[in-house]
């Protein structure tokens, strides 16, 4: 049996275009890459979507995101919100880039 894996996957400017990196209401899929992480989903994986959204404004972005996520179609077991860390570079070695799927 294949190994099943938790997969972690941020939302803006990965599954989703995001206008200033802020402006959520106005992302956009990118049906290519919700594609790739459905088929991980289909495939057996467990799929958390974990993203920063509103942790530095403090606003609360779950509805609007969850909306999004089910309007695009996208297919997941969790979503985490507000505890991502920021960062800008993750170095770690199992770090994937939706390019490499």
């Amino acid at each position: 049996m294949e190994r099943r894996l938790t997969i972690y996957v941020d939302i803006d400017n990965t599954i989703c275009l995001t206008p200033d990196d802020v402006h959520y209401s106005q992302s956009l899929p990118i049906k290519e890459n919700i594609d790739k992480i459905n088929k991980l989903y289909r495939e057996g994986h467990t799929i958390v979507y974990w993203t920063a959204r509103g942790m530095r404004s403090k606003v609360d972005y779950t509805e609007l995101t969850e909306k999004q996520l089910k309007e695009w179609g996208c297919k997941y077991h969790q979503l985490i919100m507000n505890h991502k860390p920021a960062y800008d570079m993750l170095i770690c070695d199992k770090t994937k880039r939706i390019e490499e799927l």
